[in-house]
């Protein structure tokens, strides 16, 4: 569709097309995981409960070291679960990955919970959010 400049409605035409076409990304994190082998299982188990995804594991001497990638929003307090399932003896490294979209449910969501924040309501009361 051709919007007129002279319209006042060309900012509008734009932004609500890139809203349309807007994808929310999040970072993944690579991780590194080491620990003795008999928490193998339970360190697979509390990667795949925060969405995490397993890309490698290795055993040997005693210990396994597992190399896997999950959303960073979902690693907050690893670190304590880590300590706790291992008696402590356990460690790992946390290093930026990518960006990944996230999904559309989690998308509308976020977007349904920004519209609800004073910031949002704002904006369209002052008519810079339309």
């Amino acid at each position: 569709a051709v919007v007129s400049t002279q319209s006042g409605h060309y900012g509008r035409a734009i932004k609500e097309n890139f809203v349309k076409k807007a994808i929310t990304m999040e970072p993944w994190m690579d991780l590194e995981i080491t620990a003795p082998s008999e928490y193998s299982g339970t360190l697979l188990a509390s990667i795949s409960a925060r969405d995490g995804i397993i890309k490698e594991l290795d055993m040997n001497e005693g210990l396994c070291v597992i190399h896997a990638k999950a959303p960073l929003k979902k690693m907050f307090g690893y670190t304590t679960e880590l300590r706790t399932c291992t008696k402590g003896l356990g460690v790992f490294t946390m290093e930026f990955r990518e960006y990944v979209a996230v999904e559309e449910e989690e998308q509308e969501r976020l977007i349904a919970a920004y519209r609800e924040t004073n910031k949002y309501k704002n904006l369209q009361v002052s008519g810079l959010g339309t």
